[in-house]
């Protein structure tokens, strides 16, 4: 069994009591369970994601998920219950600067409970201290849901249709604090919404 300790400012918690979701840097060890939550996603959720139509993750994804040690962004990911129940990432575009391209995938039995709005923001607030300033992503107009959480995390969003797909673009500027990240305060834990 892999077992890693993060610092205390690397791992945001949410409801200690029940249905404990923790959000933290991937590890090297995590290959096995991103396969595992990645196999669990119903084809419409690979879809969104991936924005084709998979029957299942392919290698690649797994590859990239798992890799710890990005020199060009960073991923993360939610566990509850030693499992990994989502994951998001994003990348530095043009190999550096401040703009970097998100993406998060929630397993379909933990959506619409907090878990993207929980990695969404700390995924803002990681890039962020690590000097990013924009968030862009492709969103398939059909994900209500990925454009509705984006709209209620950023202060500051533009859209524009590309492909048949929204390009979202969010500023992550300091003076503007970026919505839900109280839940990132591990020292007053929030419950899971419904």
């Amino acid at each position: 069994m892999h077992t890693s300790i993060y610092p205390a400012d690397r791992i945001h918690h949410r409801n200690p009591e029940t249905n404990a979701v923790f959000v933290r840097p991937v590890s090297p060890g995590d290959e096995e369970s991103l396969r595992r939550m990645l196999s669990r996603l119903s084809r419409e959720s690979l879809y969104m994601r991936f924005h084709a139509a998979y029957p299942r993750a392919s290698k690649w994804a797994v590859a990239t998920f798992a890799n710890p040690d990005r020199q060009d962004g960073e991923s993360i990911v939610a566990v509850a219950d030693g499992e990994i129940i989502g994951h998001g990432m994003y990348v530095l575009l043009n190999g550096g600067g401040d703009t970097a391209e998100f993406a998060i995938v929630v397993e379909d039995g933990w959506q619409a409970r907090g878990v993207g709005k929980l990695l969404l923001s700390a995924l803002a607030e990681r890039a962020r201290r690590a000097g990013v300033e924009t968030f862009t992503g492709a969103v398939l107009g059909e994900n209500r849901r990925m454009l509705g959480l984006v709209r209620s995390i950023f202060l500051e969003v533009g859209y524009a249709i590309v492909d048949g797909a929204y390009d979202v673009s969010a500023s992550l500027r300091p003076s503007e604090p970026v919505a839900g990240l109280e839940a990132l305060d591990v020292a007053r834990p929030l419950g899971l919404s419904a």
